[in-house]
């Protein structure tokens, strides 16, 4: 078998045509794309508790291709010994005769020549990995991967699977040990409190006697000490020792450990805080000291929900959830920059062939995926990784299409869920087209338009962008209400008539623009500012929200509801924000949800997201092009004194600051514009500061 006709499509090492010493810059770990995330995602989520058991997802879950190849083309002047890692069990093979290659002893000698090296992983649990390093011959990202005769895409890799012993499998996360701000023992066993909302390994020492505990994970006092009406516990054997470490991480603040049989006793409590070690590289401060104590905890919030992955809430769900991922990647863009971990959020919750159902279950979180790929493309500018996540954005955005009625609308199937918000009143729409699916599906569209150029599928693209154009010419005029001066939620199912007035339509036609400013004036007084309209109660629709007022410029008004909102939750003790929040409710009522007396998540990843909102829409820095190549800064105040701060950018990072009516911008890199009250746009040079009265 000669090399050509071996492997035709796939890559030949430039070893070929380049003089060796170009080579042997380092190996990595690789394997098929996304199948590393998969079988984290697994992992991670099935770490969730309730009632002391294991509770799984609610979703389909996807597994990794049980057996792929690798390979790569090879030209070498004489045999090389190489080292051999994998994750599963390997067979290689050369295209020279199809001989097949020892390894022994994690060694393996390549002969001399040029031919296809190919190896074949099989693994029956984790995602099928390998890593071979020699002088010359090395993985990485330019070796090919197929799971079938007839599929093959580059090989995937990550920054953080780059040495033997980091294995695609493993995900190590830091260390901190932490002792509680007080702990005590009582009747009922000991407890201890580690002042804030924390995630970690709970240590539980001068363990004496034998038995079984009980351990109670509390985001609250009244939660610790609740007994059997909590969620998230669990019971355990223990002998004694001078500690115990538990075997998986929890989040609490509050921890309660209650014998419950034999003479065990645990003598005090400490932990070891397990987090992902970020760079805080946004930065918020102004006048407001109330404001910058929101904004810290934001930060805090978001850090304890990013780990493998983005997290909802970490005590309860531990669940990944696209619509909240979207909210925690724009967070990530202007605190972190950490685009490792959107992507491999982006791969997990993508899935694989075939799509039986929508992301999470939910129509509305499948379009937020869709929406989240190229919304990472603008602000990294990542283009390799578009190209590599094409064939899952093709499949989800096929399978959407293949769920449109006789008008384009996409409508849900029995079993679908169509969530939008956890709303105080029901919403229900008989079957019919939502409005509010319907502006998320012509983005989404649009989204996967971009993609598809980016990958070089252009038909596909042309496709997507002329759908996406039909689709938004026509969502006003089939949900517009003149006496209602708005868009109506829903197209009734069995009468075909509009029903329903809410915010979330209204709010996203005015973020994406659907409106004259005309309308938009109405609609804003109308529906947005009318308390008679069902109200918003959770962090995750306030977003979107004080989104669309702040891209009307009605900063001011979104400082009120900030402090309002978030500050209602600080006044309470919140050392993150919560799940859901209502200023109506009092005393115990802040912790139930769902029915259960302390159902409700006080940590949860999409109450983070005034550090968005400062970053985004006060110093108002935004990516105009992939990467920051091009971008916007329009500062607003919002009724504030004075405000500085900065936003990172893939360059580094972009330092605005406001006080005494001056204006100061800062930045290494990209091309930057400006945009001062008056209108007057200003470039702004690298390297230097730029200084204009505001």
């Amino acid at each position: 078998m000669s090399l050509s006709s071996a492997a035709p499509r796939l890559r030949v090492s430039m070893l070929a045509i380049l003089p060796l010493a170009a080579f042997g810059a380092g190996a990595q770990w690789i394997w098929y794309p996304g199948d590393r995330e998969i079988a984290l995602g697994s992992e991670v989520q099935m770490r969730r508790i309730e009632k002391g058991e294991p509770d799984c997802v609610i979703w389909p879950e996807y597994s990794p291709w049980r057996q792929v190849t690798f390979g790569c083309g090879v030209y070498l002047e004489k045999p090389e010994t190489v080292r051999v890692d994998v994750e599963g069990d390997a067979y290689i093979f050369t295209s020279i005769d199809d001989q097949k290659l020892a390894v022994k002893d994690g060694k393996m000698t390549l002969p001399a020549g040029g031919y296809w090296l190919s190896a074949r992983v099989y693994n029956a649990v984790r995602a099928p990995a390998i890593r071979i390093e020699g002088e010359h011959v090395n993985t990485d990202p330019g070796w090919k991967v197929r799971w079938s005769t007839c599929d093959q895409s580059d090989a995937a890799f990550a920054p953080d699977c780059i040495a033997p012993d980091e294995k695609p499998s493993a995900f190590r996360m830091a260390l901190e040990r932490r002792t509680p701000v007080w702990q005590k023992s009582d009747a009922d066993g000991i407890i201890a409190d580690f002042g804030r909302e924390t995630f970690g390994f709970v240590i539980l020492k001068n363990v004496t006697g034998a038995g079984k505990v009980r351990i109670v994970y509390g985001e609250s006092l009244e939660e610790a000490n609740a007994g059997e009406d909590v969620d998230v516990w669990e019971a355990l054997p223990l002998a004694a020792a001078a500690e115990h470490r538990l075997a998986v991480s929890r989040a609490f603040r509050y921890i309660r450990v209650t014998p419950l049989e034999g003479d065990v006793q645990v003598g005090g409590l400490e932990m070891e805080y397990e987090y992902l070690p970020l760079a805080y590289r946004g930065a918020f401060r102004c006048s407001d000291g109330e404001l910058n104590r929101i904004w810290d905890v934001a930060a805090y919030t978001l850090h304890l929900t990013t780990r493998e992955f983005f997290l909802d809430g970490i005590k309860r769900d531990r669940w990944v959830w696209s619509g909240d991922a979207r909210q925690s990647a724009f967070m990530d863009y202007y605190l972190f920059a950490d685009g490792d971990v959107v992507k491999r959020t982006l791969c997990l919750l993508g899935g694989k062939d075939p799509i039986s159902s929508h992301v999470n279950t939910i129509m509305d979180y499948t379009l937020y995926w869709l929406m989240a790929v190229g919304e990472y493309y603008l602000y990294t500018g990542d283009a390799a990784f578009l190209k590599e996540i094409w064939p899952r954005v093709k499949a989800q955005t096929d399978f959407c299409r293949s769920l449109t009625d006789r008008d384009g609308f996409i409508v849900d199937r029995p079993g679908d869920w169509v969530f939008i918000d956890w709303t105080p009143e029901p919403v229900s729409k008989n079957g019919g087209a939502c409005a509010f699916e319907q502006i998320l599906f012509a983005e989404a569209l649009k989204t996967s338009a971009l993609v598809a150029q980016i990958a070089g599928d252009d038909a596909s693209g042309a496709i997507y962008l002329r759908e996406s154009e039909t689709l938004r010419r026509k969502i006003v005029p089939a949900f517009w209400s003149e006496k209602d001066s708005a868009l109506l939620s829903f197209k009734d199912g069995k009468t075909g008539e509009l029903r329903d007035l809410t915010r979330y339509p209204n709010m996203f036609g005015l973020f994406y623009k659907y409106f004259d400013p005309a309308t938009a004036k109405r609609i804003v007084d109308g529906v947005i500012l009318n308390d008679g309209v069902m109200r918003i109660t959770t962090p995750y629709m306030q977003y979107y929200e004080l989104e669309s007022l702040c891209s009307l410029g009605m900063q001011q008004r979104v400082t009120r509801r900030i402090k309002d909102y978030w500050g209602g939750m600080l006044a309470l003790g919140a050392t993150s924000f919560w799940e859901y929040y209502d200023a109506n409710e009092t005393g115990s009522q802040h912790y139930a949800m769902y029915g259960r007396p302390f159902g409700k998540s006080l940590c949860h990843a999409w109450g983070a997201s005034p550090v968005y909102l400062f970053g985004r829409y006060y110093l108002g820095v935004e990516p105009t092009a992939p990467g920051f190549s091009e971008y916007e800064v329009k500062p607003n105040l919002g009724g504030l004194d004075w405000m500085e701060g900065s936003v990172p950018a893939p360059f580094g990072e972009i330092k605005v600051s406001v006080k005494d009516g001056t204006v100061r911008v800062r930045s290494s890199g990209g091309k930057g514009t400006l945009i001062l009250p008056s209108g007057k746009r200003i470039a702004i040079p690298p390297h230097t500061t730029l200084t204009a009265p505001f």
